[in-house]
């Protein structure tokens, strides 16, 4: 790459947000400490969750260090890197779905529109320093409204020279001497609105939102811009910021309902909560609703199963791997790195949706193996293993009981695993951390062979996303309202950001 640098990121620091947050609430945006709490309190003692001994977390670990890609299929792909002549683009690789690689991170942005933890002064922490879960979830908040409200964009500042409009910012000239050139049919207006430079790290060159999460890799941030473009195009059609506000989150409710969840959730479940509501999780009242740990700790946690270990990320940069792609190391450090995202790095979405008449690159199937750098992948496994025992989960089997289905367990598990992982998996045969039974489940091939989740975690995914889009701000499904278009996919939100490129 022309720009970048191996610069870690730094650490942000919260009071960055707090100004553009108080206008973002003033504007309407409605974040409140809901909480999170269980979909099924049924489960939460004892009998339902992983042993809570010292023995559990190591246990836990090898787990995790055994969901890394195995180091046979890595090295085939640094070796395709390495070639005299790039590969032809968008090849289809080992471990590839059929889902465009784009819904990776529209599941990536929907889970940080939908969760943004806090805790309070006295919650004690989620690290791996304690084998006891939680003794309750009343020390977690979160700041999100726990809606399909799109929290995430207004969250932040609007342009000063149109105040309907939201902020977008505009990408620096590529460096002297480099080659690339910015993508066809893709204006300057490409980056998220920044800081300028600073000596303070978490202010450097940071995004002017509050919750940077969607800064940290590019095609995540690029489909934040795409959002805040399409609030744009909207108020280009002639809309007030109000209704525009309100036209942009129905549209994004219609996008998760009727084009993600199809893609995500069996077709026999999901049918059967559109059809006839949630039977197992309702909430009557907004004011009873709040985040489960259930969606945010385990079933809507995807994106690790999804993506890929390389990129086509536009005519620029192909076959690069998905760690180049971090924000920071594309901005880099120093004073001759650009101010904002360099133009040549703006993203071609035709890779990553069916815009063109060759094939977009695909997200990796679901399943339990976490593809890219072993050691980047356990971290990821840790983490989310690690949490899930300490929000104190119930086990994969204790849920499926529960939904009166059979579980995975002992053979059935282990023949649902790849073989990489089967002995680090045997001290959970029959009570199973349930983000990792969620994934085998739905990698499972005499299941669904990981086009799409399983039962277990297709019924988590449809009813709480159903019940929150239904306490959503100017929720569709709410009864007597029509929406003002007759579908809206993700490719329709790229189409719609596309208009501001062409004013």
């Amino acid at each position: 790459m022309c720009a970048g640098g191996q610069d870690p990121r730094p650490a942000r620091h919260e009071a960055i947000g707090e100004r553009v947050r108080a206008l973002a609430l003033e504007s309407g945006a409605r974040p409140a400490d809901h909480g999170f709490g269980f979909m099924f309190p049924a489960l939460c003692g004892p009998a339902h969750r992983l042993t809570p001994e010292p023995r559990t977390l190591k246990d836990l670990a090898r787990l995790a260090a055994a969901m890394a890609e195995p180091q046979d299929k890595l090295q085939d792909t640094v070796q395709d890197t390495l070639q005299d002549s790039p590969p032809p683009p968008r090849v289809r690789s080992a471990g590839d779905g059929d889902l465009p690689a784009a819904y990776t991170y529209l599941v990536e942005f929907l889970r940080n529109d939908l969760v943004w933890e806090r805790r309070t002064p006295d919650a004690p922490g989620l690290g791996p320093d304690a084998f006891a879960p939680l003794p309750s979830l009343a020390g977690l908040l979160n700041r999100r409204s726990g809606g399909l409200d799109l929290d995430s964009i207004y969250d932040a500042p609007r342009d000063p020279q149109a105040v309907r409009r939201m902020l977008v910012g505009t990408v620096s000239p590529k460096p002297n001497g480099c080659p690339h050139s910015r993508p066809p049919r893709t204006g300057t207006a490409n980056d998220l609105p920044r800081h300028p430079r600073s000596s303070e790290p978490g202010r450097d060159r940071a995004p002017r939102m509050s919750d940077a999460r969607n800064d940290e890799h590019l095609i995540l941030g690029q489909l934040h811009v795409a959002f805040l473009k399409a609030h744009n195009a909207l108020i280009g059609s002639g809309l007030s910021f109000e209704a525009a506000r309100r036209a942009l989150r129905r549209r994004f409710q219609w996008m998760v309902l009727f084009d993600l969840l199809p893609k995500l959730c069996a077709p026999d479940v999901l049918e059967n909560v559109m059809a006839q509501g949630p039977r197992l999780w309702r909430v009557e009242r907004p004011a009873g609703l709040f985040m489960p740990v259930e969606l945010s700790a385990a079933a809507l946690v995807l994106a690790p199963s999804m993506r890929r270990a390389s990129y086509d990320y536009n005519l620029n940069f192909r076959n690069v791997e998905h760690s180049a792609l971090v924000t920071r190391n594309v901005l880099g450090g120093g004073r001759d790195r650009p101010e904002t995202l360099p133009e040549h790095h703006v993203i071609s979405w035709e890779g990553f949706l069916p815009f063109a008449a060759e094939a977009p690159q695909r997200a990796r199937r679901l399943d339990t193996v976490i593809s890219g750098a072993p050691e980047s992948a356990q971290a990821v496994a840790t983490h989310h293993l690690l949490r899930g025992f300490r929000l104190g989960l119930p086990t994969g089997q204790a849920l499926a009981r529960h939904l009166g289905l059979k579980p995975l367990k002992d053979d059935t598990l282990l023949a649902a695993l790849p073989d990489h992982q089967r002995v680090a998996a045997l001290p959970f045969c029959e009570a199973t951390p349930l983000w990792f039974y969620i994934l085998a489940e739905a990698g499972n091939p005499e299941g669904p062979a990981g086009r799409h989740l399983g039962p277990v975690g297709s019924r988590i995914v449809a009813e709480a996303l159903w019940t929150l889009a239904l306490h959503s701000d100017a929720s569709i499904l709410s009864q007597g309202s029509l929406p003002d278009f007759t579908r809206f996919s993700l490719s329709d939100l790229i189409l719609l950001a596309a208009e501001e490129d062409g004013r």
